[in-house]
């Protein structure tokens, strides 16, 4: 048949993606069935933070269409300039998110085809990049398989941020640097891709990818061989942080108009607080760099390998690809650490310490341990080589074609069961002591909708809005604030709730005043210092005198009332009635 051998070979180029397409369907079933209408619902984060993350990626993507000028100027924590810089960017996120909003204005869709697609990409550049680097897609699936059934990924941090799923850019980056760079050229072709992941979280993920990277460029600047390829790739990363360094300066500004911004959180309690325990925090627990057992005995038994390989004067399978695991898994690992680790029963101080004065991201991060998924790179190129290792090892002793080919398969299957039985037994100690099994079924929640009713009203009823009830913590719980922002994906109100890494100043006396509605003096003082229109209440949510209490709200001749507006069961949209905005609408012409 014509052209059967072009298809052919445009079918296995496609295998990777569509194998890890199946296995993460799979891993997350019945997440693919209802991507329209779900989210992920791994544990207790997730009821506020992949609220937040869709939202975030909703406004960036109609954000740069529309008014890119005003990107920082988001509709949260009303009226605060700048708001869009309380927290985490996501952008690295849009390629995947924003066509999927923009072709079918379902952000729940956009969210986990984000998060699903995510993992699929990473999987398969993990996975293209060890086998290019090996000649082995035997090797290939072992790296990727290896870093997909991580806890971290599926389970613990990643659902809870979707955009955190898109770390292809990673592995590209380390095979890309194996090779000092001939040219200037070919040392600006990592500056997109530096760029980019850096945009997943512009605080853990530059010190994950300019770690290593720097690391590498300070090397080859020390040896005379290479110095001018090291000058060339710290030109690039240096070029990279230009690029990055108006985002950095928003960051500022509101740290700059916070003087407290560390007490503006909900999140007071940092990772670094309690010193890593070493080696275990390598061994256990749910962080993005972890060795199983299998790992582990796998990389043992590619090292054995590669000594025998080079006793016997044999080539590499994968030149550079040890030197580069380790390097990545090197880095990222120590960077994951606390400033302070526990040790052989005392505690020590790390360099990092050192860092802190000197590079200004390292006294804000939170959870250290993010960086590490430098590390898990690294684990994923090691596990890979020494895949390739051992399979070159049987190939010396004169194993046959179709011997090698079937062991290579025993052996891929071999560490792909047993880092499923640990991903699968909720494998959190080692060396066998399994926590909770996981769930047969991947937990999901609905996503929150805006009811017909109240959504036609929101439609032809301007300014900003407020939901209530707040909750606790003086009325700054994530909670019902992540779900109101979600709720302004679809009606694209300004509104006084918000959740981020942090809230501005104001944001708690606001929250005080609106907790205390439909008092009369709190709404004037609502109107007065935010311009309040609207608010929605959720009266299931509130206590018995609560509701009553919203059964006849203020309404007064000369002073700011709330009329319902739309009602949809326990439902309720009120309107703000204001004498003097009233009176000035009535004279404008």
């Amino acid at each position: 048949m014509p052209g059967s051998g072009a298809l052919t070979t445009r079918l296995r180029a496609f295998a990777p993606l569509l194998g890890y397409l199946a296995f993460v369907a799979w891993l997350t079933w019945p997440l693919p069935m209802v991507v329209t209408a779900a989210l992920p619902f791994t544990h207790a984060p997730c009821r506020f933070d992949p609220l937040y993350s869709t939202w975030v990626m909703a406004y960036e993507t109609r954000a740069l269409l529309t008014a890119p000028l005003r990107l920082a100027d988001a509709p949260i924590f009303h009226p605060t300039p700048g708001a869009l810089f309380y927290g985490q960017l996501a952008l690295a996120g849009l390629p995947i998110f924003a066509p999927v909003l923009l072709a079918t204005r379902n952000p729940t869709l956009a969210a986990n085809a984000t998060f699903l697609g995510g993992l699929v990409l990473t999987a398969t550049a993990m996975h293209v990049v060890v086998r290019r680097w090996t000649g082995s897609a035997i090797a290939g699936v072992v790296a990727a398989t290896t870093v997909l059934l991580n806890q971290w990924m599926l389970w613990d941090f990643v659902p809870t941020a979707p955009h955190w799923a898109t770390l292809y850019a990673l592995p590209i980056l380390a095979f890309a640097a194996r090779r000092p760079a001939t040219s200037l050229r070919r040392a600006l072709v990592l500056v997109p891709v530096v760029v980019f992941q850096s945009f997943t979280d512009l605080v853990y993920l530059p010190p994950a990818v300019f770690g290593p990277l720097g690391a590498l460029a300070g090397w080859r600047v020390l040896r005379p061989s290479t110095r001018a390829a090291g000058l060339r790739l710290a030109l690039a990363l240096g070029l990279a942080l230009l690029v990055l360094a108006p985002f950095y300066l928003g960051y500022r500004n509101v740290r700059a108009a916070n003087p407290n911004l560390a007490q503006q959180t909900s999140w007071r309690t940092s990772e670094a607080a309690f010193p890593a325990a070493l080696p275990q925090r390598y061994l256990t627990g749910p962080w993005p760099f972890l060795f199983t057992p299998a790992s582990l005995a796998l990389i043992a038994l590619g090292a054995v390998a590669a000594l025998d390989r080079r006793r016997a004067g044999a080539t590499p399978p994968a030149p550079y690809a040890w030197e580069h695991g380790l390097l990545w898994a090197g880095v990222g690992g120590f960077l994951s650490l606390t400033p302070v680790v526990f040790f052989h029963g005392s505690f020590h101080h790390t360099p990092l310490t050192l860092l802190q004065p000197w590079i200004p991201i390292f006294e804000i991060l939170r959870v250290p341990s993010r960086v590490g998924v430098a590390g898990q790179v690294g684990l994923g190129i090691l596990v890979g080589v020494a895949t390739s290792e051992i399979r070159a090892a049987l190939a010396r002793r004169g194993l046959r074609a179709a011997s090698l080919a079937a062991a290579g398969l025993v052996l891929a299957g071999a560490v792909l069961v047993a880092n499923y039985r640990a991903y699968a037994a909720n494998y959190h100690v080692w060396p066998g002591e399994p926590g909770p099994a996981m769930p047969r079924r991947y937990p999901t929640q609905p996503a929150p909708t805006v009811p017909a009713p109240l959504s036609a009203a929101l439609a032809t009823s301007p300014g900003p809005l407020l939901e209530l009830p707040l909750g606790g913590q003086g009325g700054t719980l994530p909670d019902q604030h992540a779900r109101a922002m979600y709720h302004a994906i679809a009606h694209r109100h300004p509104l006084l709730n918000g959740y981020s890494s942090y809230w501005p100043a104001a944001f708690p006396v606001r929250m005080a005043l609106a907790a205390r509605l439909p008092d009369q003096d709190a709404l004037d003082a609502l109107v007065r210092t935010t311009g309040l229109t609207l608010v929605w209440v959720h009266r299931d949510r509130l206590p018995p005198d609560g509701r009553a209490a919203w059964e006849q709200p203020p309404h007064g001749a000369d002073r700011p009332s709330l009329a319902p507006l739309a009602a949809s069961g326990d439902e309720l949209l009120f309107v703000v009635r204001s004498p003097a905005h009233e009176a000035a609408q009535a004279s404008s012409p």
